[in-house]
């Protein structure tokens, strides 16, 4: 099915998704229609004492009138108001929600007013009564909340009515009841007045009604476009929120299992929809297996392969055409629609995933209503689905280095270990040669001997530091931490380097700040990083050279260790591969010192371990200053 086949198809669903037909009030109105529907009735209550005291001043100020009739009609509006109040108790709240009854809750309300109204007016003077022009507040409320034709309706309604009324007195057919002041009868006298009285009192009721209901429809029309906007942009929100959180978890998680555990689960929640899933391409493409799902039937996920080739539906999905239906009885071409119908899912969506132009599966969503996706609710799940896409792939990228880095470190774990006992064993028959245990040794030979043992204890070197990396990677990826004390770990490294400093001409200084809290860290690594710094320092720094170890403060409860020598320094275009394993500065390789390249790297994995950072100022010929910053514990106590 095409875009335009699928827009086609759901341009209708989304009122049939809310269940509201457009030309019914919008949500907002009917609240709006309710809560006046009330008010009317409580703004009621002060009507029959104000007729009352109405009548008390007209006949203080010498007005005649039929009182008994007047107070009447006063407790007759006070008896339906009653009524009308008991009967908002009584409704069910259910009865709310339709605009209808609601409507006719007022079209009751409004009647019974215009007949009370028509009666006061009889009462005190027909068409020249002081009340004929109440009636226009009806209209106006008419016209603002109800359909247009009701402010008409009204408005004949109370014409008509007092057209009856004057011909019915004009004409005898009806006692008159003028209204009197100080004996004077307020009563037109000739039919021509009578006349002219009823068309003003017409005409300006029925241009009441024109008027407001003309203007009111083009408000209420606008109100109605406001309104649905407001509630579309509302869901726009919701799902610009959701695909904020699949960037967040796409960004922050890297394993897929977790990865699509948590897009399946949100898609549904903000799609507000029974089930999601996702099937996953095999390698040579012939088959669709379900990978992750919210909602569905957890057997059917596990033992359900798609075979593409028997699958018309699929294999269109994955030529790049999104697939929408709500009524899956019409459709013959899913391979498991009958364990669908089970489930009564009657609406479905599919969109493929794409990645890099290649499509590596499809993404569905299932709902228990009819005709439930419009045409937005496909290009919001294709957007989804181009994330969910991303996510994927980066799960998987990540997940296949993490496999090769756990494989290279059990393979170097492997070697070094059956590499280190032969070499400790060389070196052992070595130093056997060396001190002439087997027979005498010339100088020349003394020599070769020196060069073998070496080279043989560097190899040891890297051997045991390939140990160390591959143990960093593999057992302690979160070292086991605790305070250490500052003064003895410089103790440590003063009494491990002083000799061989000295035996180099080096001027080897080690410094700590007074008050410094203890350090969070594991033992064997912090020392390690120690001597990896330091001894490389010295390995580089020439005769009559400085190198020094100082121990300070850093913000945020953090410590500084800073090592800086005199030596060869690092070439600017050396910098950016420092951290590398097995990678040595060009001027190091020059210099006749034996390295490994891997002291640096293990220094790089244990700050990492530590949430710390590391950085580095070289000038080559001048020197170079590491700055390691690691966590510090504040009050600890030595707990070696």
């Amino acid at each position: 099915m095409t875009v335009r086949g699928i827009k086609d198809m759901v341009k209708s669903t989304s009122d049939a998704k809310t269940g509201r037909n457009p030309k019914t009030p919008h949500r907002l109105f009917l609240t709006e229609l309710r809560e006046r529907s009330l008010w009317f009735v409580r703004l009621r209550w002060g009507v029959p004492p104000a007729i009352v005291c109405a009548a008390g001043a007209g006949a203080l100020l010498g007005f005649g009138f039929h009182a008994v009739a007047v107070v009447s009609i006063a407790v007759f509006i006070l008896a339906y108001n009653l009524f009308f109040w008991r009967w908002s108790k009584w409704r069910e709240p259910s009865a709310w929600q339709d605009p209808r009854r609601v409507q006719d809750y007022i079209y009751w309300q409004l009647g019974l007013d215009y007949g009370a109204i028509l009666l006061l007016i009889y009462f005190t003077g027909g068409i020249h009564s002081p009340v004929l022009f109440f009636c226009v507040f009806h209209i106006l409320f008419a016209a603002s909340l109800l359909p247009r034709l009701s402010a008409y309706g009204f408005a004949s309604l109370a014409v008509g009515g007092v057209a009856l009324i004057s011909l019915g007195e004009y004409g005898g057919l009806l006692p008159h009841y003028p209204l009197i002041f100080h004996g004077e009868p307020l009563t037109p006298t000739t039919f021509p007045q009578w006349m002219l009285g009823l068309f003003s009192f017409a005409a300006t009721l029925l241009i009441t009604a024109f008027l407001s209901a003309t203007i009111m429809r083009v408000f209420y029309r606008r109100g109605q476009q406001l309104a649905d906007k407001s509630e579309r942009l509302a869901s726009y929100n919701t799902r610009f929120d959701a695909l904020f959180s699949l960037i967040k978890a796409i960004g922050s998680i890297r394993h897929l299992d977790r990865v699509l555990e948590i897009v399946t689960h949100d898609l549904a929640m903000v799609m507000e929809i029974k089930a999601i899933s996702v099937k996953l391409l095999s390698e040579d493409g012939a088959h669709l297996a379900y990978k992750g799902s919210f909602g569905l039937p957890p057997d059917f996920v596990k033992t359900r392969i798609v075979e593409v080739a028997k699958s018309p539906l699929n294999r269109r999905i994955i030529d790049g055409e999104p697939f929408v239906t709500g009524d899956l009885t019409r459709h013959e071409m899913f391979q498991f629609g009958e364990d669908l119908t089970t489930a009564r899912i009657q609406s479905v969506l599919f969109v493929p995933l794409i990645v890099d132009e290649r499509i590596i599966g499809v993404l569905g969503a299932y709902c228990a209503l009819p005709d439930r996706f419009s045409s937005e609710d496909v290009e919001f799940f294709r957007l989804a689905a181009g994330l969910v896409a991303i996510g994927i792939d980066n799960s998987r990228a990540y997940e296949a280095i993490e496999h090769f880095t756990t494989e290279r470190s059990r393979f170097m774990l492997r070697v070094a270990h059956n590499l280190r006992a032969p070499l400790a064993a060389v070196l052992s028959m070595l130093e056997l040669l060396r001190e002439q245990h087997l027979g005498p040794v010339n100088e020349n030979q003394a020599e070769y001997l020196r060069r073998v043992d070496r080279r043989t204890r560097t190899m040891l070197d890297m051997i045991n530091e390939l140990l160390t990396l591959s143990t960093s990677r593999t057992v302690q990826e979160k070292p086991e931490k605790k305070p250490l004390e500052i003064g003895w770990l410089a103790g440590r490294l003063e009494r491990t380097f002083q000799d061989e400093a000295a035996e180099h001409g080096i001027d080897l200084s080690i410094r700590v700040e007074d008050g410094l809290p203890s350090l969070l860290g594991n033992t064997e690594q912090i020392e390690q990083l120690l001597e990896n710094l330091a001894s490389n320092a010295i390995k580089y720094t020439p005769s009559g050279g400085r190198v020094a170890v100082s121990f300070t403060p850093a913000p945020k409860n953090m410590i500084a260790i800073t090592v800086t020598d005199t030596g060869i320094g690092i070439p600017e275009e050396d910098m950016p591969r420092l951290f590398t394993e097995f990678f040595r500065a060009a001027n190091a390789r020059e210099k006749e010192e034996l390295g490994t390249g891997l002291g640096l790297a293990i220094v790089k994995e244990i700050v990492d371990a530590h949430q710390g950072r590391i950085t580095v100022d070289s000038r080559p010929g001048q020197g170079t200053t590491f700055v390691v910053t690691l966590p510090a514990v504040e009050g600890s106590e030595d707990r070696r």
